[in-house]
């Protein structure tokens, strides 16, 4: 059965196509998977161990047996004296990297300050100047130097909280970027222990993040580790763990990959998605084969071939297809991978990002892709081997298949659509994410089930609105001729797009639902804090950011009082306010206060005289102090708090999300403060829209595996119908079809088919969307449904233009071919 076997596959290679490419993509994903979460692991066990590469063992807190009674969970110098008086032990380095702020010019940013190691210990690897001899000169890594314009020989200023005043340093020389993701984020910045003791607090310089040990020469690791162990055990970290420093590498990277297996996760249900397309489409091709050997089958039972045999040919067929497409798949999958790893290198401190092809990746995916193949041709192969050996004497002809949907699938599907509806609408009444996604999932299968029961009858609908044509007629025809294979055919299109469009929709709806709750939370678009900041701000600082664009009003509010609990109240004028605030009804008058949703009662402040109590305003908001305008301010007459000023600023009408983190930018950068100093309704917004389109534009080019994939099956599905009807074609060209008319029906054909799936998709889609975002967000806010008109629009347009080009070459090798030549096919 092995040479017949081969001898279809060299026969029908061209047929095969399809599914190998079906195959291909499907496997591919799921290799590439693979391949992302080996090399996070990888990647991070090379950046990590970076910082333990001179280390013999790791003491660190032992966290996985930390239980914080009466322990502090942080080392310190006490714990560094006693492990370095362990027998066999030769140096000790305390690591710690400690957070200051750098001022460089104009700009100040975040930074690692890490103490430079003494011998025998190696210090950073330079990439330009010498290391500090001196108190008052830093190494700084060489990314953020160049980001930052800073070169050998500049001064920069260390601002931290032991100093009052900022401590200015020399950049004697430029390091080469740690590839620890922990602080490659970040300036890192290195100087020797005097210039610590000078710029950290005496807290920030007791604490250590890790005891890296140096062994003597021929030291016993285990011994050692247990000694020191037994000298830490009475540390007031509490459990300390002793490794070596490639176990405590391991154990980190277990500890941070959680995120990773969960991305992982996620991504194989992605996978699943796109194999379940795979399936439907070698179902629907093996199908079509089978069809169209249906008397190549049943002379080879005439002449002695028994059922088991031919059925094991078609499997073995089915095997090597898979086998062959799967290990594409995988080379596919590592070209794209080696790909991404080179450009993510390309980005500063992410030289660190390694590919890693497991073994286990191939072998996965070469054993799915091989039972996918052989599971989606069973049935086909099944149906297709029982057929008698007087089969032979019947014509080859293209036949109407009569539907017969069983009635056990019908009920089951019904069931599951009923009772997943019923569990998805339960989830969505009481925001339940769970139950909601397990409903939505239950009944989208019992749709999935009974979709040829809708499908059909749709494609027969539209199709009666394509016109009175003979292509058009003959298309509506054709497109409901095969039920099965239609309906496999409708279904793995319809899979993708109602997953594409209920991803548009909830994306759209949980934007216009943040919108509504930012719009009652924040009631200024943007704010500065200056406690937050950590600069004064005054009436020099308002002329600079009504400057800039997108920038329509600012407002200075200055400290006025400070209520019993400590909570100070601003001010300004009324008239400001009434210009600053989205709702201006919440301007208070002369004793009243607008306070947060959380104070519910009149706020007692002091005055010249004792106290006083302001009538409350109570707003929506949970991000605007309590504030009053500068008239009552004058009445208190008591002594304002020694607490920095904010400002409060409106954009002007229309500014989008994207421009709005450009403002904020902007803000931050004229003012010389961090962006996080720059806060409010509209800056959450943009984050809001930035980060549900980011993960809309990845979630829908993951569903596009699935999508092609079906594309695919529409293309394959229509070129083997029209191999399979060679010769009714033929006859309707001698009876007067024009080749053109030709080419017109089997573009109608196939678009039938592409626009049903995408309008039944849509609206499903949709409908899930709506009912998911609901579970997901129902306790948070009240839902505002907002429907992507025009980028539903898109999908159906792209849904009409996939199906057209999937009926190009098809329809065009069908024009070419003469009715005489077809009319002479067997």
């Amino acid at each position: 059965m092995l040479t017949l076997a081969l001898a279809n596959i060299r026969t029908y290679a061209r047929r095969l196509i399809a599914v190998v490419l079906a195959v291909l993509i499907g496997t591919a994903f799921l290799a590439a998977t693979l391949m992302v979460n080996a090399s996070t692991t990888a990647s991070l066990e090379r950046s990590i161990g970076e910082s333990y590469r001179d280390a013999d063992l790791v003491a660190a807190v032992d966290w996985g047996n930390f239980t914080g009674d009466d322990a502090t969970g942080i080392l310190t110098h006490r714990d560094s004296r006693q492990a370095a008086g362990v027998p066999g032990v030769q140096s000790v380095r305390a690591y710690d990297v400690d957070s200051v702020r750098a001022a460089t010019g104009e700009k100040t940013v975040s930074a690692g300050l890490t103490a430079l190691p003494d011998d025998p210990w190696t210090p950073p690897a330079l990439t330009a100047g010498e290391l500090p001899s001196g108190n008052t000169q830093v190494l700084v890594d060489a990314d953020s130097a160049a980001d930052a314009g800073i070169a050998v020989g500049d001064s920069i200023e260390l601002l931290t909280e032991a100093s009052p005043k900022p401590v200015t340093v020399t950049v004697s020389g430029l390091a080469e970027p740690s590839m620890n993701p922990m602080t490659a984020a970040n300036m890192q910045i290195y100087g020797l222990p005097h210039l610590l003791d000078a710029t950290l607090t005496n807290e920030q310089l007791s604490q250590v993040t890790a005891l890296h040990l140096k062994l003597d020469p021929g030291a016993d690791p285990e011994a050692v580790a247990a000694d020191v162990s037994a000298a830490l055990a009475d540390s007031d970290a509490g459990p300390i763990s002793v490794q070596t420093a490639e176990a405590q590498v391991l154990a980190e990277v277990d500890q941070m990959t959680g995120g990773n297996q969960a991305i992982t996760l996620i991504l194989m249900v992605f996978v699943l998605v796109a194999l379940v397309v795979t399936g439907l489409v070698v179902v629907n091709t093996f199908s079509v084969l089978l069809a169209q050997r249906i008397r190549e089958l049943a002379l080879l039972r005439t002449i002695g071939a028994s059922r088991g045999q031919l059925n094991r040919s078609v499997l073995v067929e089915a095997a090597i297809v898979g086998f062959v497409s799967s290990l594409l798949g995988v080379g596919l999958a590592t070209l794209i991978m080696t790909g991404l790893v080179a450009f993510a290198q390309t980005f500063p401190a992410a030289g660190f990002v390694t590919l890693a092809v497991p073994v286990e990746a191939v072998v996965i995916t070469t054993v799915v892709g091989t039972l996918l193949t052989l599971a989606a041709a069973w049935w086909p192969a099944r149906k297709a081997t029982r057929v008698a050996p007087l089969e032979a004497m019947r014509p080859s002809d293209a036949t109407t298949e009569t539907q017969r949907l069983g009635r056990v699938r019908i009920v089951f599907g019904a069931v599951l659509t009923l009772l997943g509806g019923a569990v998805l609408g339960l989830g969505a009444a009481q925001g339940q994410l769970v139950v909601g996604f397990a409903g939505g999932l239950v009944s989208f299968i019992g749709l999935l089930l009974l979709a040829p029961l809708f499908v059909l009858p749709a494609i027969a609908g539209i199709g009666r609105l394509t016109g009175r044509t003979v292509p058009a007629r003959l298309a509506s025809l054709n497109a409901v001729r095969n039920p099965s294979r239609t309906a496999a055919t409708a279904t793995a299109l319809l899979i993708g797009v109602t997953l594409v469009t209920m991803m548009m929709t909830g994306a759209q709806t949980a934007k216009a639902t943040f919108d509504s709750r930012l719009a009652g939370e924040f009631l200024v678009d943007a704010t500065v804090d200056g406690s937050m900041a950590g600069v004064e701000l005054d009436a020099d600082s308002v002329a600079t950011v009504a400057t800039l664009d997108g920038v329509e009003s600012v407002v200075l509010a200055t400290p006025a009082a400070s209520e019993e609990s400590g909570m100070t109240v601003f001010s300004a004028g009324a008239d400001e306010l009434a210009s600053i605030l989205n709702d201006p009804s919440l301007v208070p008058g002369t004793g009243e206060v607008t306070v947060p949703q959380y104070v519910k009662d009149d706020l007692v402040v002091p005055t010249k005289d004792g106290t006083t109590t302001l009538t409350s305003i109570i707003s929506q908001s949970i991000a605007v102090p309590p504030f009053v305008t500068t008239e009552t301010a004058a009445t208190l007459g008591g002594k304002a708090p020694d607490y920095p000023a904010a400002l409060w600023i409106k954009a002007e009408p229309g500014v989008d999300p994207a421009a709005a983190l450009e403002m904020r930018a902007d803000i931050a950068a004229a003012l010389g403060v961090e962006e996080y100093s720059v806060s409010g309704g509209l800056m959450e917004k943009g984050l809001f829209t930035q980060i549900i389109d980011g993960l809309l534009m990845v979630v829908i080019g993951l569903l596009a595996v699935a999508v092609l994939i079906a594309v695919i099956g529409v293309a394959n599905t229509l070129s083997l119908s029209v191999l399979e009807r060679t010769r009714e074609n033929s006859l309707l060209r001698a009876l007067g079809l024009r080749a053109r008319q030709l080419r017109s029906m089997l573009s109608l054909e196939s678009v039938l088919v592409g626009v049903t799936a995408a309008v039944l998709g849509i609206v499903l889609g949709s409908v899930y969307g709506v009912l998911g975002v609901q579970s997901a967000l129902g306790t948070m806010a009240a839902t505002v449904v907002s429907i992507p008109w025009l980028q539903l629009v898109a999908v159906l347009a792209i849904a009409v233009l996939a199906a057209w080009l999937a009926s190009v070459v098809p329809g065009r090798r069908a024009a070419r071919l003469s009715p005489v030549e077809g009319l002479a096919s067997e």
